[in-house]
């Protein structure tokens, strides 16, 4: 009697494949590029209130996002990749999906700084007609946004670097 034997791939040649698109990918989020207000560019302007100075406060907003969001972004992710698993989503919509996932969470820190960050000072209430700390014009949260990066892409910790202050969320899934 003779013996057939069949072998089904289900899937895992495609699902193989994703992952290997994914390897040495990643997406970076936070404020980029050279915008400039008064002289100073956003990306300055952010980092002084990331980190403080003399005369700022550090109110660090890229920091407490990561913190908090550590979870969060790790549930996230992990339901991408199972769409991923599943078909419905590919490993380019895993990554801008991420991305934007941060971002709105970055924006959010920012929107929400008055619950936890260090006051403004009186005088700088009253010269910018609020109170809410690292929201004056809008352009710092206007800012916030992210890239993805390929695989010969140099990814870097949190930090400023003169033209991007940046949270690098996943290098490779």
């Amino acid at each position: 009697m003779p013996v057939s034997i069949r072998d089904k791939d289900h899937g895992f040649t495609r699902i193989k494949l994703d992952f290997k698109k994914l390897r040495g990918r990643g997406v970076k989020v936070g404020l980029m590029g050279n915008e400039q207000v008064e002289g100073t560019s956003v990306v300055d302007y952010a980092t002084y209130n990331e980190f403080g100075t003399s005369r700022i406060p550090a109110r660090p907003f890229m920091q407490r996002t990561a913190d908090e969001g550590k979870e969060e972004i790790t549930r996230f992710t992990e339901h991408l990749v199972g769409q991923m698993i599943d078909g419905k989503i590919d490993d380019t919509t895993v990554l801008k999906n991420l991305g934007e996932k941060y971002t709105s969470m970055v924006k959010k820190t920012i929107r929400d700084a008055k619950n936890w960050a260090v006051p403004n000072d009186p005088a700088t209430i009253k010269a910018k007609g609020s109170s809410s700390p690292l929201i004056d014009t809008g352009r710092m949260i206007g800012a916030v946004s992210y890239e993805i990066l390929g695989e010969s892409a140099n990814v870097a910790p949190i930090g400023g670097s003169g033209t991007a202050l940046v949270a690098n969320i996943v290098k490779s899934i």
